[in-house]
């Protein structure tokens, strides 16, 4: 039996717009479980044990504004973090997707509950062939925000009859972190292009066009 692997992450919430713009992504990461990851995971976190990190989660996030756990390591070791987790993402067999609405199309729930909803039916369907392939798919999700946890299984339980749901902690899945990763990337991307970049992620990727061609460009060659 082929099995089909998503794991979901999400940036943005349904409150209101505190700035603009503003967008909501959702990054779907697949993995097909006949390609074993076994020797990529525990390569990751030999490499983390390794280098004197006690962390279980490497949010991306937090990574780079210093926030969280990471809070007590210097920019130079949290660089060294994110490059394990790129490096993770560029070996491991994976693709993926990222949705984005624009929150300026979408100023309340309802609406953005529908241009969500629309938008990831579209991307499934583009590429139906892909998921035809699979006997079975698993969606992984840490239900972190009750609506889209709604959203997603109405979209592939219509789109799917071969799919089942899994509540997964970040924690326990590398892969979910994995997704974390790119859908921060894909933010970054966004912010970068709109030459709107925190402070603290322009002090992060200090080094000339290391987020455009280090990071963002890596990650895209593993889109789906």
């Amino acid at each position: 039996m082929k099995e089909l692997s998503v794991f979901i992450d999400e940036s943005g919430d349904f409150g209101e717009i505190k700035e603009r713009p503003a967008y909501y992504l959702v990054t779907f990461v697949f993995h097909n479980q006949a390609d074993c990851i076994e020797e990529q995971v525990s390569k990751l976190e030999e490499s983390v044990r390794s280098s004197g990190f006690d962390v279980e989660y490497i949010h991306t996030g937090p990574v780079i504004r210093r926030e969280e756990v990471f809070a007590r390591y210097s920019i130079d070791e949290r660089r060294k973090l994110l490059y394990k987790m790129l490096n993770f993402v560029n070996r491991c067999p994976i693709s993926y997707l990222t949705v984005i609405v624009d929150r300026r199309e979408a100023t309340d729930k309802i609406a953005l509950s529908g241009k969500l909803a629309k938008a990831i039916n579209r991307a499934l369907s583009e590429h139906i062939e892909f998921f035809s392939d699979f006997d079975r798919i698993i969606v992984y999700y840490d239900n972190g925000q009750v609506e889209l946890s709604t959203i997603l299984n109405a979209v592939f339980s219509i789109q799917f009859s071969n799919v089942e749901f899994r509540k997964a902690e970040p924690q326990k899945y590398r892969l979910l972190q994995a997704a974390d990763f790119i859908c921060s990337m894909e933010l970054l991307r966004i912010k970068r292009d709109e030459n709107r970049l925190s402070k603290s992620e322009e002090h992060f990727f200090y080094k000339p066009q290391e987020l455009k061609k280090t990071f963002l460009k890596s990650v895209y060659k593993k889109k789906l």
